[in-house]
């Protein structure tokens, strides 16, 4: 890649990285995922161990600590806040978009590799998770990395061993961010492209040999030392945290088979339905002309764009068959598709220069290339838009219903305060369904990518007004903002069957439990090993009889925290009366009826 191509990759990579960077303290940590993930990495720096993760004092071995090194780093250089703690998830995402850029230069072409980082960052599912306190966003920056090199290794001419030692060790990095599913993606893409290749003997080209002892030399020292430390726990990682996931449903993660569409559907908009039409266009073709046409729409992907479109497909089914299932398991799709994407587009609207060789019958008298992919453009267009006139008229009929439901349950959220907000956006979509079937017909790429671009526009407002609905329900800043200027050195805070791990976060003190079961926790270790923690002095866990004696303390204030459903399971547990002091939303906190909340400061 020359200095021009060099400059224009960091352009495109520079000129996106605002959309993850900006903002990103400005809402807090919602629990349980985001608070948990934030204060196990304040943790490990607050108490130097960086190798056995902990929360709220209590052994946290439920994923690997290479994310909590990289929030705990970025603790260290900006101090212990909202922004530090999602920094890493959105240096991540700049990182794999700059990866996916280079990629799609390097193999589907100058233009198309531009194209791919810029609707890689305009993917809905792919800019939430970049702003978010969660493993994936790293975890895809170390797949996606490990699956380019390991296609480098099998397909690139020369510095073959180099690009599969990169590829295990990458893959190494991913299983300390998430576990060994960051080896096994990989390599099931590679081993599906040698198949679908006819040539196995592509991966001898991965040198297994080499690789699988770079890949131990990355993960081994950290899981000697962590089992020394921690007995029992590579059989509780590989049997019950990886293989328990993949093959049955011990987590209530359980969904069926299709689910992931319901999530790349609207994660990859509008991007995944201009795959979907160039996919089946192409089918379409495959079946009208007989298989020894190829000029046609299979043509229009060149080998490193099968590879892409395979590389989708096994992502998609790998994750479709195991049991256990949550949006962000996906989110390594969000690639390949921006990837084809840009593919079609880059295709459909060639440069002045390239529109002479390009236009024209093609072999067997077929269109060519760029024909069949404007074609392909324009139904995926049309399809998109006519997805937006129906969100356009879903907005109009849900939204009086919603804010309906919101007012009879008193809850003043921003969906109530704004009733304009569902009209705004209808009106939106309406507008951006007329330019999406317009735009193909200007065959300019950039005018199709901000047409493409629209829908996101118009509903970004609805989407911030959600988020905001989010932090006033699951995020504890807010009670935390209320606690703070009040609690006295020897003051207690309590959870009462809900376990808000951002408390540990935002007053950085420990937070007592009340619970009949380990669930709370949202820690499969801490529930499987519960009976050993309740015997631990520094596991915080309270019986109803020691719930009754530090209620009863004259000394201090108690405050518990319970959802409205355990109000009368806690009334009855306290022994004594309750008042409450703050209520938002589903929770409410009290302190013992004779005492006096001190007022904040």
């Amino acid at each position: 890649m020359g200095r021009r191509a060099a400059g224009a990759s960091l352009l495109v990579v520079l000129l996106c990285a605002p959309l993850f960077l900006a903002g990103l303290g400005r809402s807090g940590l919602n629990d349980p995922d985001e608070g948990r993930n934030a204060e196990v990495a304040r943790e490990m720096l607050v108490s130097g161990d960086w190798v056995t993760p902990r929360i709220n004092d209590a052994r946290y071995l439920d994923k690997p600590p290479v994310f909590f090194w990289a929030v705990a780093s970025c603790y260290r250089l900006l101090g212990v806040n909202e922004t530090a703690a999602r920094l890493p998830s959105a240096l991540a995402a700049i990182a794999a978009l700059g990866l996916t850029v280079w990629f799609g230069r390097r193999w589907l072409g100058e233009r198309a590799g531009l194209l791919a980082g810029v609707l890689l960052a305009l993917s809905p599912l792919y800019l939430v998770f970049a702003r978010l306190v969660i493993f994936d966003m790293l975890l895809l920056l170390c797949t996606t990395a490990s699956t380019i090199a390991f296609y480098e290794a099998m397909e690139g001419e020369g510095r073959g061993r180099l690009a599969s030692a990169a590829g295990f060790l990458l893959a190494g990095v991913g299983t300390l961010v998430k576990g060994p599913v960051a080896l096994l993606g990989p390599l099931l893409v590679a081993t599906a492209w040698a198949l679908w290749r006819r040539r196995p003997g592509l991966l001898l080209r991965l040198r297994w040999g080499q690789g699988l002892l770079l890949y131990l030399a990355v993960t081994a020292p950290w899981l000697y030392l962590v089992e020394s430390r921690n007995p029992g726990f590579l059989r509780y990682a590989l049997l019950g945290e990886n293989l328990a996931r993949m093959a049955a449903n011990p987590y209530d993660t359980q969904r069926p088979f299709h689910f992931y569409l319901k999530v790349i559907a609207p994660g990859a908009f509008p991007w995944i339905v201009l795959c979907l039409a160039q996919g089946v266009r192409a089918l379409w073709r495959r079946v009208r002309r007989g298989r020894a046409v190829t000029a046609g729409g299979e043509a229009a992907l060149d080998l490193a764009g099968r590879f892409v479109a395979l590389w989708f497909v096994v992502v998609l089914l790998f994750f479709s068959f195991i049991a256990s299932k949550r949006p962000s398991y996906v989110l390594p799709c969000a690639v390949p598709i921006a990837l084809l994407a840009a593919r079609l587009i880059d295709r459909a609207c060639p440069r002045r220069r390239e529109g002479a060789g390009l236009a024209g019958g093609g072999p067997a008298g077929g269109a060519a290339p760029a024909d069949e992919a404007r074609g392909d453009l324009a139904w995926g267009s049309v399809f998109a838009g006519l997805i937006c006139v129906l969100g356009s008229a879903a907005a109009l009929v849900t939204g009086p219903a919603l804010r309906s439901t919101l007012l009879a349950g008193a809850k003043q959220a921003p969906l109530v305060v704004r009733p304009d907000l569902f009209q705004l956006t209808a009106g939106g979509l309406l507008a951006a369904a007329i330019v999406l079937v317009l735009a193909p017909r200007a065959r300019r790429a950039w005018i199709v990518v901000a047409a493409s671009a629209l829908p996101l526009v118009a509903m970004a407002p609805l989407a911030l007004a959600a988020g905001l609905q989010i932090e006033t329900t699951r995020s504890s800043r807010p009670l935390s903002r209320f606690l703070e200027p009040r609690l006295a050195p020897g003051d207690k805070v309590i959870c009462f069957e809900e376990y808000r791990p951002g408390l540990n976060f935002y007053l950085q003190r420990p937070i007592y439990q009340v619970t009949r079961a380990g669930r709370i926790f949202t820690s499969n270790y801490i529930e499987k090993h519960l009976e050993e923690f309740r015997d631990d002095p520094a596991f915080r866990l309270l019986s109803k009889e020691q719930l009754q004696e530090v209620l009863l303390d004259p000394g201090s204030t108690t405050y518990v925290l319970a959802d409205r459903k355990e109000y009368g399971p806690l009334f009855e547990a306290a022994g004594v009366p309750l008042r409450p002091v703050w209520e938002q939303g589903e929770f409410g906190l009290f302190v013992r009826a004779g005492d006096a909340a001190p007022a904040g400061g």
